[in-house]
């Protein structure tokens, strides 16, 4: 019996070692690396605010995966690495993440991510007729009904164009696209509704990222010379 009793109490010794000892150590090594490169940023001005909250909330996901291989509690790592992170970077309290744009911006990222993980594995997917729709789809198919819906606004050709082109984008695709497959599952053209929607979106990632600047600044000197009964000039300034 006591045989059986040791054997027992070594188990136990180990799984506690394993969740706590090495929970507390790769906590306190992500908090504390994690904490003094983020208050070193935060102190020389080499990030904004949002990326900011991005980096704090890394530090716990940091936690989890390093702490999954050693058997690690992920709890007690989290919890250590929150607390160790406050030495190297004390004001990272105040900095704390709430659900704002910097926690939507998050998501964007692991979506887009993704999108690109999934995307990698299936280019011999991608068919001519397919790069047709996604280039209609981005151009004719969002742009004709916004020129459409803002008939009898007197807004500028320009304006209409940049409200075509730049108005809601991949996500909103990429979410539909999910939930349609989810509900209408097993269809015959299930793939090829998959591939068009991350070709299109794939597209749009690199089309509406690449025009972004360019754009902003192309319609910011368009609206300059606008006279100041201009719906565009008018709005702005009963928002103001």
């Amino acid at each position: 019996m006591a045989q059986p009793a040791a054997a027992g109490s070594g188990v136990l010794a180990k799984f506690l070692m394993e969740q706590l000892g090495y929970g507390v150590v790769t906590g306190a090594l992500i908090g504390l690396i994690g904490g003094f490169l983020l208050g070193l940023a935060h102190k020389k001005k080499w990030m904004d605010e949002a990326t900011e909250q991005l980096g704090i909330v890394a530090l716990p996901i940091l936690s989890i995966v390093l702490s999954e291989p050693s058997g690690a509690s992920m709890f007690i790592a989290a919890f250590i690495a929150g607390a160790a992170s406050q030495i190297g970077f004390p004001d990272i309290g105040d900095r704390s993440l709430e659900f704002t744009e910097g926690f939507g911006q998050i998501f964007n990222y692991f979506v887009f991510f993704f999108l690109g993980l999934v995307a990698s594995q299936s280019w011999n997917l991608f068919e001519p007729d397919l790069l047709v729709y996604a280039v209609l789809s981005l151009t004719v198919v969002r742009m004709l009904p916004v020129a459409v819906a803002l008939i009898g606004t007197r807004l500028k050709k320009s304006t209409v164009l940049f409200m075509g082109w730049f108005g809601p984008r991949g996500l909103a695709s990429i979410v539909l696209g999910l939930v349609y497959i989810e509900q209408e599952g097993n269809l015959p053209g299930e793939m090829t509704i998959r591939m068009a929607v991350i070709l299109t979106v794939l597209i749009s990632v690199f089309a509406h990222g690449l025009s972004a600047s360019p754009g902003v600044s192309l319609y910011e000197r368009s609206i300059t010379a606008l006279p100041p009964e201009a719906p565009e000039i008018a709005k702005q300034q009963s928002d103001s």
